[in-house]
């Protein structure tokens, strides 16, 4: 997205997903970022900086906060956090004192902002609309540092696949433990399942089969997950270009499809126009018929048929 600053410069925001997303998986945003970074890096664009935004009324940062900031730093790596902007958003929603509690809690924690700022990541509040949105994106570029990432490095210069980065380890490793509990969880449910059938309990017995097709069908979703990250910098433009061909030829005929409707419904239309014109026309002649006939009944009395 083009940008135009205070003093007529000009830069480029680019808005990625992050690792939290309950519509898609891990590896589909890691594919879908990779992307975008690899065909940037191929065509010798520095990125100027990365700023992450954290809502700062979010109570405390769960399991999914920790593993999305975990992700970021395998695709990031330690140089590159050295540009990564850590801003806090949403200060209008709380009071001043609860919010830099919360602040001072992200920058102390070991397993959140701690490690990213030793490693030279900033800290900013965007709690001001445009001037504080203004103020990072001028801090980031008065560095005047260029920033390659690691996923850029891995990919692109030492040719690995997907699955080989840091950050598509970190994936893997995430599809592997949930491997393991639903595999764990199989057993658990095929030994129910047995004393179910020992009972003739068929509520129950229909109750664990559903469940135990639900983890298979997720652990055969992570293997698959697996599989498309054995992909090289090239599959992976391949793949979306095919992709987003696909999608496109799904929008046009979609378009193609609606303009059809369109067209039918102008010409069910246009014939209800006939049809009610017609319908007005014979109400206008039985309505002549009509005074017609009483005008010769009140002339001539009663008569067995009107002439026109």
């Amino acid at each position: 997205m083009p940008c135009t600053l205070p003093d007529g410069k000009r830069i480029y925001l680019a808005d990625t997903p992050g690792f939290d997303d309950s519509l898609r998986t891990d590896s589909e945003i890691l594919r879908e970022v990779a992307l975008w970074l690899n065909a940037a890096h191929k065509s010798h664009i520095k990125l100027t900086g990365i700023i992450y935004l954290h809502r700062i009324p979010d109570v405390r940062v769960g399991g999914a906060g920790v593993k999305n900031l975990r992700m970021f730093n395998k695709l990031c790596g330690e140089d590159g956090l050295k540009s990564v902007v850590l801003a806090t958003t949403m200060w209008e929603t709380m009071s001043k004192e609860l919010g830099e509690k919360r602040e001072a809690e992200l920058q102390q924690s070991s397993i959140l902002w701690k490690p990213m700022i030793e490693q030279g990541s900033r800290v900013f509040r965007h709690d001001a609309g445009r001037s504080s949105g203004l103020r990072i994106m001028q801090y980031l570029i008065d560095r005047k540092r260029p920033v390659t990432l690691d996923i850029q490095r891995e990919m692109v210069d030492q040719k690995l696949q997907l699955g080989q980065t840091a950050a598509g380890v970190e994936v893997a490793s995430e599809v592997e433990k949930a491997k393991q509990y639903y595999d764990k969880r199989l057993k658990d449910l095929q030994t129910q399942l047995a004393e179910a059938l020992s009972k003739q309990d068929h509520d129950r017995k229909e109750e664990i089969e559903e469940t135990k097709a639900e983890f298979e069908s997720k652990i055969s979703r992570g293997q698959d997950e697996l599989r498309r990250m054995q992909a090289d910098s090239e599959q992976l433009f391949e793949e979306m270009k095919q992709r987003y061909e696909k999608e496109m030829a799904e929008m046009t005929r979609s378009m193609h499809e609606k303009e059809l409707a369109i067209q039918q419904s102008q010409m069910q239309l246009n014939a209800l126009k006939d049809n009610h014109s017609h319908e007005m026309e014979l109400q206008k002649i039985q309505l002549q018929l009509k005074w017609k006939d009483r005008y010769y009944k009140t002339m001539y009395g009663t008569i067995g048929c009107v002439v026109m």
